[in-house]
């Protein structure tokens, strides 16, 4: 199964406008942290970042291991001016299969990372393209993320951990459930990023994700409660169609019962009006008939709606408990900053500032 990274077609509005403005903002920041002319976007899905950087006056490579995304990507820029095609080279093709002799000012490497169950070799090579004093963009997704293809987990530091050997960070930004960061490859020029300053924007990372897991989870709740009285009121329903159905069956053999006991002995002169009642009771029974089958369409048409919301009831709960697991381990990993030094100091600056109550 192919794993196609529609990322052009998410900058434009194809996986909706939500998803869409963060997909812009994340593609604005890559761009607008490249450095020089020459950029080299390893990973670089259908080839929108590219484009943009050719608009601005670089000169942009964009490679990656799916064909099908460079065909996208090729056809995409088919439909720019001049320039900009005569700025942009895409080649389907690994990180260790590309071939250049040419150094770059600037790599992306924008979620692939967490692609690798060890980046070593990937950031050896990736420091192989790059220029003295070069600049490396990366974005991983932050925090966990249960997608087919990923091999690893980045929270921040282990993030940092992984780059210390190649490269110095000087600049972080978070975007929701994203991490970006900014380095280059001379790692003693720059100063490492202030502790302080990370530590603040790892909090407010946490803080907003975990304000979105129980602004979710209380979502949830309300349509499970919802869902519940629903249910009830269905069950409801579906028992007084069942006592109407038994009540028409009684009918029906009432009438089927008489007509069986008419007498078969008459005077010439009642014949007709014995006659006329058959034809009455007849007609009687086939509009009960009418009714019943009517009445039966109507609870069969009901119980498929009710077996639909017993569905979607059992999905709700489905999802309530994924979103009550991926709360609990939000909490647990607050817990344990809460519990390191440097933690507890944040805590009490929190309770100072009135961000959480005294007796959290």
């Amino acid at each position: 199964m192919k794993l196609l990274d529609e990322v052009t077609e998410a900058y434009h509005g194809s996986k909706g406008e939500v998803f869409a403005r963060k997909t812009r903002e994340g593609i604005h920041w890559i761009c607008s942290q490249a450095k020089g002319q020459d950029v080299l976007d390893i990973g670089c899905s259908q080839g929108i970042t590219e484009i943009i950087l050719a608009r601005e006056g670089k000169k942009a490579v964009g490679i990656d291991i799916e064909p099908e995304a460079i065909e996208y990507a090729k056809a995409s820029l088919s439909n720019q001016s001049e320039s900009v095609q005569a700025n942009v080279t895409y080649e389907a093709s690994s990180i260790f299969d590309y071939n250049s002799e040419h150094q770059f000012d600037t790599v992306i490497l924008s979620e692939v990372l967490e692609h690798f169950s060890s980046s070593e070799s990937l950031l050896e090579r990736i420091s192989g393209f790059l220029k003295q004093d070069g600049t490396l963009i990366i974005t991983v997704p932050f925090g966990i993320n249960d997608y087919i293809d990923h091999k690893k987990t980045y929270y921040l530091f282990n993030l940092l951990d992984d780059l210390a050997p190649y490269f110095s960070v000087f600049e972080v930004k978070f975007f929701g459930k994203w991490i970006g960061v900014v380095a280059e490859k001379c790692p003693r020029k720059r100063p490492s990023v202030d502790n302080d300053i990370m530590v603040r924007e790892l909090e407010k990372q946490f803080y907003a994700i975990e304000r979105s897991l129980v602004d979710n989870l209380s979502e949830k709740s309300n349509k499970l409660v919802k869902l519940n009285t629903q249910y009830r009121e269905v069950m409801s329903t579906l028992e007084e169609l069942k006592r109407e159905n038994t009540a028409l069956k009684k009918q029906i053999e009432t009438l089927e019962i008489k007509s069986t006991e008419l007498p078969k002995d008459h005077k010439d002169n009642d014949i007709a009006s014995l006659n006329q009642k058959i034809e009455e009771l007849t007609l009687s029974l086939s509009k009960s008939k009418g009714i019943i089958m009517e009445k039966n369409q109507t609870i069969m048409r009901r119980i498929k709606s009710e077996e639909e919301t017993l569905s979607k009831y059992k999905d709700s709960i489905f999802q309530y408990n994924q979103l009550e697991a991926r709360y609990a381990n939000v909490s647990k990993k607050y817990d344990l900053l809460s519990k390191a030094k440097l933690g507890k100091l944040t805590l009490n600056y929190w309770k100072y500032k009135k961000r959480i109550p005294n007796d959290f």
